[in-house]
């Protein structure tokens, strides 16, 4: 399906991590050079990764975890931000049930990665990609930095989009960076 080209991975700009319960720092910022990216770039496919949570997730600080409730299946903070699908001009780019796929369904498991995030149809991402992904989205240190470990230990070229990026602290996040880098991540 996506073989010959590039794609880009959306990775969680999801309205909790925007502007909601965990909203990360630059995230509004790194939402819109996303689109204006996947707008200047018209020959890649888009897909968008997704933190959905049951209520009683194990991320949650109520059951164990370290975050507040976040990305709650069924509720507004877990929906993609509305300007991906108003402000990306090739409808084909926006978010539609075949270019989503959702990660941390599993009460009882903790999903930073994307990786083997599935579709509705049960299709893991890392069935579908090409040799060549470009990344953005939030948050840097946690979801963006195991999704492209793993794409790389799978030897996919990654590049990330540097002024695409949320975080939740600047310390970790340029940490996180020079992890990614020491990996052979390019960043545009």
């Amino acid at each position: 399906m996506y073989e010959h080209s590039k794609t880009h991975i959306v990775v969680d700009m999801l309205n909790d991590f925007i502007s909601g319960s965990m909203a990360c720092q630059n995230a509004e910022n790194a939402m819109f050079h996303s689109i204006n990216y996947i707008n200047l770039h018209p020959n890649d496919n888009v897909i968008y990764v997704c933190d959905t949570h049951p209520h009683n997730h194990c991320s949650f600080s109520g059951y164990g975890g370290q975050w507040p409730p976040h990305c709650v299946v069924n509720t507004p903070g877990q929906e993609i931000h509305l300007s991906y699908y108003t402000r990306i001009n090739d409808p084909n780019k926006r978010p539609h049930l075949m270019r989503i796929f959702r990660k941390g369904t599993s009460p009882l498991k903790e999903e930073y990665s994307g990786f083997n995030a599935l579709r509705s149809d049960k299709t893991p991402l890392n069935k579908v990609l090409p040799k060549q992904v470009i990344v953005s989205g939030v948050a840097t240190e946690y979801c963006i930095f195991e999704t492209v470990k793993d794409l790389v230990e799978a030897e996919i070229e990654v590049q990330v989009l540097m002024e695409g990026l949320g975080y939740v602290n600047q310390k970790d996040h340029r940490a996180a960076i020079e992890n990614m880098k020491s990996l052979g991540v390019k960043f545009i």
